[in-house]
Formats: C-alpha cells, sequence, structure tokens
C-alpha cells in the first residue's frame, strides 16, 4: 500500500516538474520571438530579398537644387550587375554618389563592421537601424547610418558624416517590379554643408561636362538631388564589357 502511495506521489511531482518546464520552454521561446535579429542577419536579409536580381538597365531622372547653382533636370541610364558594378550614361551625372546609385548589402557586409543600435515600430513595421564601420581605411564613406525596413527588407535611409566636408543623407522609396523585385522608385540625396557658401550663382549648359560638379565641389554647397528610377529592365544578362574600363566599373 505504501509502494502504491510513493508511486502516485513521484508520478505528481513528475507532472508537475513536466508542466513548469513547458511553460518555461514557452516563455523561452515567446522571448526568442521578441529578440530583434542581428545586425549581421539583417543585412542578410536584405540581401536575400534582392538576391533574385543578377543586373538590370534602368532610365533616370535628375533634379539638382544645389546652393547657388541654377542646373537643368538630367537624363541618364543605368546599368547594374552583381557583385557591385555600376555604369551610368551620362556626363552630368559624375558627381553622385555611387553608394546609392544601386545599393548592394553584399558589399557592405564585406567591406563593413555592422552593428545594430536601435529598433524602431512604425505602423506596425520594425525598422532597424544599422551602423557601418569600414574595414578598410581606403573605403570612402568610413561611417555611416543605415535604416531597414523589416517588412520587405528594404534600406530606406542612409546617413555619412562626412562625405566631402558635408552631411550626407539618401532617402529611397521602393515599387515592386513584375510581381516579385523589390527595386528603388525614387531617392532623394540630401548635402549639407558645414557653412553656407557666398559666391556668385553659376548657370550651366543644358548638358554639362564633369567640371560642372568640380564647381558644385569647390567650395562646399548645402542642397538636394532629387530621382526618379523608370521602365527597369530587370536580368537582361548583361555583358561584362559594359563595366570594363570605365571609371563606375565598380564601387570600392
Amino acid at each position: 500500500m505504501e509502494t502504491v502511495r510513493r508511486y502516485k506521489r513521484d508520478v505528481m511531482l513528475l507532472r508537475r516538474g513536466m508542466v513548469v518546464l513547458a511553460a518555461m520552454g514557452v516563455a523561452l521561446i515567446g522571448a526568442q520571438a521578441q529578440a530583434p535579429p542581428t545586425a549581421a542577419q539583417i543585412l542578410l536579409n536584405v540581401e536575400q530579398r534582392g538576391a533574385d536580381v543578377r543586373d538590370y538597365i534602368v532610365d533616370v531622372q535628375a533634379e539638382v537644387d544645389m546652393e547657388r547653382m541654377r542646373i537643368p533636370r538630367m537624363k541618364a541610364t543605368m546599368y547594374f550587375k552583381r557583385p557591385n558594378k555600376v555604369h551610368v550614361e551620362s556626363p552630368s551625372f559624375a558627381m553622385l554618389p555611387r553608394e546609392g546609385l544601386a545599393l548592394d548589402p553584399a558589399a557592405m557586409r564585406e567591406q563593413y563592421d555592422v552593428s545594430l543600435v536601435g529598433v524602431d515600430d512604425t505602423a506596425g513595421i520594425k525598422i532597424y537601424k544599422l551602423q557601418l564601420a569600414a574595414k578598410a581605411a581606403s573605403t570612402r564613406l568610413r561611417q555611416m547610418f543605415v535604416w531597414v525596413n523589416g517588412g520587405h527588407w528594404t534600406i530606406m535611409k542612409m546617413e555619412t558624416i562626412p562625405y566631402q566636408g558635408r552631411v550626407l543623407t539618401m532617402l529611397f522609396t521602393y515599387a515592386l517590379f513584375e510581381g516579385k523585385y523589390w527595386l528603388p522608385q525614387s531617392m532623394k540625396v540630401e548635402f549639407e554643408a558645414p557653412g553656407r557658401d557666398t559666391t556668385g550663382v553659376r548657370s550651366d549648359p543644358a548638358i554639362a561636362p564633369s567640371p560642372q560638379w568640380d564647381e558644385m565641389r569647390r567650395p562646399l554647397r548645402s542642397g538636394s538631388i532629387s530621382l526618379v528610377y523608370a521602365n527597369y529592365r530587370i536580368n537582361t544578362g548583361l555583358g561584362d564589357e559594359m563595366f570594363e574600363g570605365k571609371e563606375s566599373q565598380r564601387r570600392d
């Protein structure tokens, strides 16, 4: 009889222990579900989202609003191919920061140490703020912040200090193309110089050569460049010869 009672007691204790362990497991799973992904995983998610886009051709229109300068609207054709190759057919686009023209998160992971510095919840969508620090001293952009939309894993904002003596901010909007490719629809590049320029206004011809952009650099000016992307041709099989021997071949 005593043996039976001990057996029932042991079974009861075992059941209680299993209930406690199950509750702990549920709590642990819930905590893990709430934990944000790592910075490296966030960039990997962005990379995987665009992995099916091997190359594309896109038409670009740009409007420049630069302090004390009048520059007409510009048009260009941009060619992109993985890994990290960009070519722009338009001499007046020489000054445009290549880092924003065609984002390549794989190159970011290779060239920068990345850390997660903040998470925001906007309309139920997680926005992750990353800090990127260049691994090599030769990298042009030494440090920048990147904001990632966790809804469809796209980069919505980049900010770097300094860029040629200015604060450089890039804002992106996206659209879904062919029902499966999230690609940039617009980009706005904002420059903020530490001081205002007081030189005379310069007006350039409709199609300006690259010295126009040298003038934009000296002295530093505040302003913005707004781009609109249209008529994407995706995965056309671009060859490497499109990028060979051109200054825009790679964005190092």
